[in-house]
């Protein structure tokens, strides 16, 4: 005698393969997101080492973020990201923000 209708392997296999499906796409989503503030994070070090070496060099901080994008080659991706660079003195670190264009969070020092 033939049994009809799904049995449990089947329904297992089912509900093991979705359960890996929403797994797999969560986790591209958040490898997304990681990949971006490390492009982030990795722009505001270069920014705010230039700015140190422009100290060491020149005895001042630069005055202006495109003064560190002339003289000591930081590109900035201006359609991706909004850097506020706040100058405060030739012997004062300058803050640095950057915001990622449709967001709300930044990040600072």
């Amino acid at each position: 005698m033939k049994k009809t209708g799904i049995n449990k392997l089947t329904v297992f296999s089912v509900v093991l393969f979705a359960a890996i499906m929403v797994w797999l796409v969560v986790s591209v989503g958040n490898a997304g997101k990681s990949a971006e503030k490390n492009r982030s994070d990795s722009m505001y070090t270069t920014i705010m080492n230039s700015a140190s070496l422009c100290y060491s060099i020149e005895g001042e901080y630069p005055v202006n973020i495109e003064y560190l994008e002339e003289n000591y080659g930081v590109n900035i991706d201006r359609d991706k990201y909004v850097v506020h660079y706040e100058y405060f003195g030739a012997n004062i670190r300058p803050t640095v923000t950057i915001m990622e264009r449709g967001s709300s969070g930044g990040q600072s020092a």
